[in-house]
């Protein structure tokens, strides 16, 4: 499951030949680009996608304005299904989506478009910090202390999600009795839920982490980080770059040192998929189908150039202290499609895994 990494120098070089700059200008001078998140204002999603916005326009030909769109509801089914059925192929709206690889692999209930006819544009990869409240009974100092929570709530957006099934998939393989509380409308309901002690455990992007939880519930004594999801390459497990310095280790590591070696068995390798998924191919930045490859090579020369960009740079570390990456190859584009097929006795047991998440809601 290797995605490989290609250098932005020559993923630039290599991009440049793909439109001639006198086309490229011709196809946006004078045009508005839109950037559709497929969840609400102040997530990590929009926080992204909006950084995005303030330094893409100058690295593309013709100088369009460039702008946000949000559309959340349904955890981002709402927005990716607007995107496959209405919105014009056009080359002037592309999704900037967190869990849409996820959502199409696992056939999610509401899910009515074909994301691998979506035009291509780039993966965006990225890791989850799980978090939980220092005084859930009988109290935390250190992470190993989850497993001895008596009364432990977990937050969630909604039991077919990515971010769900990981959080529920690892307290279940350390044996943690916990109660699933789900369908917060987004990050932002969940988080506040955590502040009020409605529920003590959920799990953010690094950006929201670095942003919102570790200045108002991590330095205030109030939470503390349990572990992070790895970068799997399909031998071994890393801690991705932007999570540098974060105090907590990876799930495997984390379970390793509790548990003395990594479990085996289907449920395993369903967190193994479903973390794949989810943090190799968090963001999927595609087009709608029948949307001109010309504007899609535009896009993703853009986006190659940002790695590069100081100010982009800048703003990045300013904003989230990490710089987003992307990855724009054929090769991460053929791993992005041939991962929306995975293997049907992982699909059916996640399809089952989803479904008793929903049972137990409200019990």
């Amino acid at each position: 499951m290797n995605a490989g990494r290609i250098g932005p120098a020559f993923l630039v070089a290599s991009l440049a030949s793909l439109a001639s700059p006198a086309r490229a200008a011709d196809f946006y001078a004078g045009k508005q680009l839109s950037i559709l998140v497929n969840f609400p204002t102040g997530g990590s999603t929009d926080l992204e996608s909006r950084l995005m916005s303030r330094h893409l326009a100058r690295h593309i030909p013709g100088n369009p304005s460039v702008v946000v769109r949000n559309m959340g509801g349904a955890s981002g089914v709402i927005g990716m299904n607007w995107l496959g059925e209405i919105a014009a192929p056009d080359g002037l709206t592309f999704g900037y989506f967190t869990g849409a690889a996820a959502k199409a692999a696992f056939g999610e209930a509401g899910v009515r478009v074909d994301l691998s006819k979506f035009g291509y544009v780039a993966t965006g990869p990225g890791v989850l910090v799980n978090y939980a409240r220092t005084d859930v009974a009988p109290g935390l100092k250190r992470p190993a202390d989850i497993l001895k929570t008596n009364g432990l709530w977990a937050a969630g957006l909604l039991p077919g999600t990515d971010k769900d099934v990981r959080m529920r998939l690892t307290l279940d393989l350390l044996g943690i009795k916990y109660k699933y509380i789900s369908n917060y409308p987004g990050s932002a309901e969940a988080r506040l839920a955590v502040e009020r002690n409605e529920v003590q455990m959920y799990t953010e992007s690094v950006s929201t982490y670095r942003a919102a939880i570790e200045p108002n519930l991590i330095k205030t004594g109030i939470a503390i980080p349990l572990w992070v999801d790895p970068i799997d390459d399909g031998e071994k497990f890393n801690m991705a770059a932007e999570a540098a310095g974060i105090p907590a280790k990876t799930f495997p590591d984390f379970y390793r040192d509790v548990k003395g070696d990594l479990p085996t068995g289907i449920a395993w390798d369903a967190w193994r998929l479903t973390n794949f998924l989810g943090s190799v191919m968090m963001r999927t930045l595609v087009m709608p189908p029948g949307s001109p490859g010309e504007a899609a090579n535009i896009l993703k020369k853009a986006i190659a150039e940002l790695a590069t960009d100081r100010d982009f740079v800048e703003d990045s570390m300013k904003t989230m202290q990490f710089v987003p990456r992307y990855e724009l190859d054929d090769r991460s584009e053929q791993l992005f499609r041939k991962m929306l097929n995975p293997e049907p006795r992982l699909k059916d047991f996640i399809a089952n895994y989803i479904e008793q998440g929903r049972a137990s809601l409200g019990k």
